[in-house]
């Protein structure tokens, strides 16, 4: 015995395989919620995706700027107003960079990350040294010390 099923158009009883109602001609697509429950789960698939390739082209930058480039620290100092980290950063490819930023996070004495210290420049060229002086404004606590964070291009 063929499986059955009402024609949601016009009540008639249709062949649970059939793609229109051979009575009133209406189409005899998925349930709604079958079809909803089918876009909803394309959506989260791109999202997925999309998230992955984004992902994947991050590490791919991160990976470039820590093969472009060295650093090292000179000196280090605070005043009253501020947290100094001064050094060079070294462009270690054949090729320039509109735009390089250095960036230190900084501490007190109970390990408390306090804040920030960057510098910034355009247009470091191709083997070219950046002799940078990275500052955080840190008035109201002392800087115990500050750790390297990454160096980012453009």
């Amino acid at each position: 015995m063929a499986k059955l099923k009402k024609c949601k158009h016009c009540g008639n009883d249709v062949a649970k395989s059939a793609k229109s109602c051979p009575n009133c001609g209406g189409k005899l697509g998925a349930p709604l919620i079958v079809r909803l429950l089918g876009l909803v789960l394309g959506i989260i698939l791109i999202v997925v995706g999309c998230s992955k390739l984004l992902s994947d082209a991050a590490d791919e930058i991160d990976k470039e700027n820590k093969e472009s480039f060295s650093h090292v620290i000179t000196k280090e100092y605070s005043d009253s107003y501020s947290h100094y980290i001064e050094g060079t950063v070294k462009n270690l490819k054949d090729k320039d960079f509109s735009y390089v930023q250095i960036e230190f996070v900084c501490y007190d004495k109970e390990g408390n990350n306090i804040g920030t210290a960057v510098d910034n420049t355009n247009n470091l060229l191709a083997n070219e040294t950046w002799k940078f002086k990275a500052i955080g404004l840190f008035t109201e606590t002392k800087v115990d010390h500050c750790d390297f964070r990454e160096i980012t291009s453009l």
